[in-house]
């Protein structure tokens, strides 16, 4: 952030350090040398602090600090391989204390957007919302046409609130981690990254809309999953019009046994739509909980609220399959492997202190069914576990593992007899299948053919370019490492590998120029030289990628 935009916004940054030090944090504003914004006197308010844990403290000046802190905290509560366990536990409590807006002003936002007055648009508007939190909030409508909605409307100039408030985290946390060495730990820059992130879309809510239309498509195989419709004609960046879905909270068991509800009914439709957006989309609800999931009439389960959607890659929901496997087949040495392999921090990893610790967190659970396992928060462990390696997993996977956390917790109390892990076993099983089959191997072959053709066409170019520089005046290349002869085996090292990498490649290039001969000894629909000239090149490939050369 520049001094300007901080000398800008300094009354926000004043206030935002004083809720601190009021909270008992003075010692860390002081830290941070900005203690020329705090008055003179706060010992009397600290005093009144004093027998509050840190955890509530921080939860408390969030809630004090409105809407961008209360965001953050709920961010950071999804994050416990970051942030320590009680301080999630905490943060899990958050309230959005906010007053409703006055209906004038909801009037004068739909009126804005909308671009017609609300008797236009809306044959009834209730003028009492339904909900009221920080962002924005909802009233009931009826449409011309008759339908019974829900009107989200957001809270004027709160996008340029937060834009401030984020601007102002960002300064900050760079001064945590510049002198606050130990905060370093918890990544502050990039949590405020990935937070800045997460609520430019939560702030759109087009892109809201936009999700839940495609999680709607994505899930129309599963009719018993009922997503409201939206209205995009009475729908812009600032208001969302969405049906109302009138069911029961599932949450309220009293009220769904009292319905006469098939409870293992609903419970296993939420599991097969939970792990069918998660393994087999990629593209699932990042904020399920009780108040988002409505038992309908007729056994359906209504899921509402998609402000926060995670997204999975292709590569990443193989992963994330495997790792579910590791647990189901308690191959945990693999779940280790898969981690290391998902780490997004770069560095090394010390993999067998990882795996040792990761034995001893999951040795109570060996033997146990998998209708037992508490998947969640094993891999929750597992993350924070690999977090002090520094393994660092992407924020959609802590979506991921809280929901697995908070959907099997909601499935046991509606159910006993609830089995999550079983009910994604089916989905995942059917991934792997697909991973492997004919159709992805051949087009993944072709995609490795299209990079090796890339590197033969720019490989003459830069040995030519590199043999210039070689033979040039001006080229120096010097060596400052004690151990010569480690030195010297290392680079006869390197040299043997690069000598292999170039036979793989080779070997490969002509397998693939082979596929296209329509002569010779045929293995099936492939020519036999190519068949013999592949495999040889996925013989080499295994062992420059998993038998270190010897010395």
């Amino acid at each position: 952030m520049q001094l300007g935009q901080v000398v800008k916004n300094v009354q926000r940054l004043k206030q935002i350090l004083q809720v601190l030090a009021r909270h008992g944090f003075a010692d860390l504003v002081l830290r941070m040398n900005l203690g020329k914004f705090l008055p003179n006197r706060l010992s009397a308010f600290v005093e009144s602090q004093a027998d509050k844990s840190t955890e509530v403290r921080l939860r408390e000046a969030f809630e004090e600090l409105g809407p961008t802190f209360v965001k953050l905290g709920q961010l950071l509560s999804t994050r416990p391989d970051v942030v320590p366990e009680a301080v999630v536990r905490e943060l899990t409590r958050l309230q959005d204390n906010v007053l409703p807006l006055s209906f004038e002003v909801v009037r004068q936002v739909a009126e804005r957007e909308l671009q017609k007055p609300l008797t236009q648009a809306f044959s009834s508007f209730e003028e009492k919302p339904l909900a009221a939190a920080s962002i924005g909030q909802v009233h009931q409508a009826v449409l011309l046409t008759g339908e019974k909605v829900v009107v989200k409307i957001q809270r004027p100039e709160i996008e340029e609130i937060i834009e401030t408030d984020i601007a102002l985290l960002q300064f900050l946390a760079g001064l945590l981690e510049k002198y606050v060495p130990e905060s370093r730990v918890f990544r502050p820059k990039v949590i405020v990254d990935e937070f800045f992130k997460s609520l430019v879309y939560e702030l759109d809510y087009l892109v809201e809309a936009n999700n839940m239309s495609r999680i709607a498509a994505n899930l129309a195989s599963i009719p018993d999953v009922v997503i409201p419709k939206v209205y995009k004609d009475l729908s812009t960046g600032k208001i969302l019009t969405q049906e109302r879905l009138e069911g029961i909270r599932v949450t309220d068991i009293k009220a769904v046994e009292a319905a006469g509800v098939d409870r293992a009914r609903i419970c296993a439709i939420g599991a097969r739509a939970f792990f069918k957006m998660v393994i087999i989309d990629g593209v699932f609800h990042g904020d399920l909980h009780g108040g988002n999931l409505f038992v309908l009439p007729g056994n359906k389960l209504g899921v509402i609220d998609f402000g926060i959607v995670g997204r999975l890659s292709e590569k990443s929901r193989e992963q994330l399959a495997g790792m579910l496997i590791s647990l189901i087949t308690e191959d945990y040495e693999n779940l280790c492997y898969i981690y290391a392999d998902v780490n997004v921090s770069g560095k090394y990893v010390d993999l067998e202190a990882f795996q040792r610790e990761v034995r001893n967190m999951i040795a109570p659970y060996t033997g146990l069914s998998i209708s037992e396992l508490n998947a969640g928060k094993i891999l929750i462990e597992s993350t924070r576990i690999g977090s002090k390696y520094e393994i660092q997993v992407p924020g959609e996977w802590m979506l991921v593992f809280k929901a697995i956390i908070t959907m099997d917790g909601m499935g046991r109390t509606m159910d006993p007899h609830f089995d999550l892990l079983g009910t994604g076993q089916i989905l995942v099983q059917d991934l792997l299948r697909n991973q492997y089959s004919p159709q992805k191997i051949r087009k993944e072959l072709l995609w490795v053919a299209k990079d090796v053709l890339g590197l033969f066409q720019t490989l003459p170019r830069q040995l030519k370019w590199w043999i210039r520089k070689l033979a040039s005046n001006d080229f120096a290349w010097e060596v400052r490492i004690p151990e010569l002869v480690e030195v010297r085996q290392e680079i006869e090292s390197h040299s043997r590998r690069q000598s292999q990498t170039l036979l793989v490649v080779g070997l490969a290039l002509a397998g693939m120029v082979g596929l296209q001969s329509p002569e010779g000894h045929r293995v099936g629909p492939y020519p036999l030289l190519s068949v013999i000239l592949l495999a040889l090149s996925g013989y080499f490939l295994f062992r420059l990628a998993f038998f270190k050369d010897r010395k």
